[in-house]
């Protein structure tokens, strides 16, 4: 009896070295992707957009630490300078109409605070949260808007569809997403969107796979109150893992920055990112082009 506890001890600390192990080579994996895939978004940036954002001041971006999401982790992999302020701090903060302000996936947000978000955004700011600042932040500052739904997703991936094409935000998922549909990690527990202002609020991302589950389709919306803007999306940032679900998903990170028509350069890199998919580089692509996008949006209205 004694020899098979020892055994079965044994095993489960062999799995959980393993598990460990397996951990720390996907983050080291997803950096790799964000480093290829902050190349592949900012070589489609203007000269002039690559030098306002490379000139923008430490705090043009805020950051709100939170529970679950890592949003610094991407900005520093894409050489972004950004300021971190805590939730209590943002009161007293001298925030400014030409800042963005990244609110972290938190478990808990004091509602004033969310208050005078509303207030920053209404004078010029641009607020971007993700999940579960849905309920916490949005919902409490911007009812009218959007709210949690009430149901929770698995830990999962879907395919995502392109809903405003038109639209500068999204047009770094435009490119691969010809030979291959993008795909979305959902966190544990994500909170599905509900859209209350259905004329005012624009959906530019969906997933069908999302709404067939969880009776919601949007993944990414923005909405405008009062001089500013809100960016909200469905789980994180800084994404975890991916799959590969399609045939070219399983390609190379070299085959997604020919699929785009990437430089000799940045072909070069991905050629050299030997563990990486075509599916992971994707993802980082996408979502770092996203942020470089609206960063340059933003820079150039207050240069002007």
């Amino acid at each position: 009896m004694y020899v098979s506890q020892q055994k079965q001890q044994q095993q489960m600390q062999s799995y959980e070295a393993e598990s460990i192990a397996h951990h720390c080579e996907e983050q080291g994996d997803m950096r790799e992707a964000y480093k290829v895939g902050a190349a592949l978004a900012k070589e489609n940036l203007s000269e002039q957009e690559q030098k306002l954002i490379n000139e923008m001041t430490d705090d043009t971006v805020i950051v709100v630490p939170g529970t679950y999401d890592h949003i610094h982790h991407v900005l520093e992999n894409l050489n972004i300078k950004f300021k971190t302020v805590t939730q209590q701090d943002l009161l007293t903060y001298p925030l400014r109409e030409e800042q963005t302000v990244y609110v972290n996936c938190a478990s808990s947000f004091p509602p004033a605070v969310a208050h005078h978000l509303r207030k920053f955004v209404e004078n010029g700011g641009q607020l971007i949260t993700t999940d579960w600042a849905l309920a916490n932040v949005l919902q409490i500052a911007f009812p009218e808007k959007v709210r949690h739904n009430g149901n929770m997703t698995g830990d999962e991936v879907v395919g995502i569809q392109v809903a405003d094409p038109n639209n500068h935000l999204v047009k770094g998922f435009l490119p691969a997403a010809k030979l291959a549909e993008p795909l979305w990690w959902l966190e544990s527990s994500s909170y599905p969107i509900e859209i209350v202002d259905k004329q005012n609020v624009r959906v530019l991302i969906r997933s069908k796979e999302l709404g067939q589950k969880y009776k919601s389709d949007a993944v990414l919306i923005t909405f405008d109150c009062g001089k500013g803007n809100v960016i909200h999306m469905i789980s994180h940032f800084y994404l975890q893992r991916t799959e590969t679900r399609e045939q070219r998903h399983q390609m190379s990170a070299e085959q997604y920055a020919m699929d785009v028509n990437a430089s000799e350069g940045v072909k070069k890199l991905s050629k050299e990112a030997k563990n990486l998919s075509y599916a992971k580089v994707q993802s980082t692509a996408t979502s770092s082009a996203f942020i470089y996008n609206h960063l340059a949006e933003r820079l150039t209205k207050y240069k002007s």
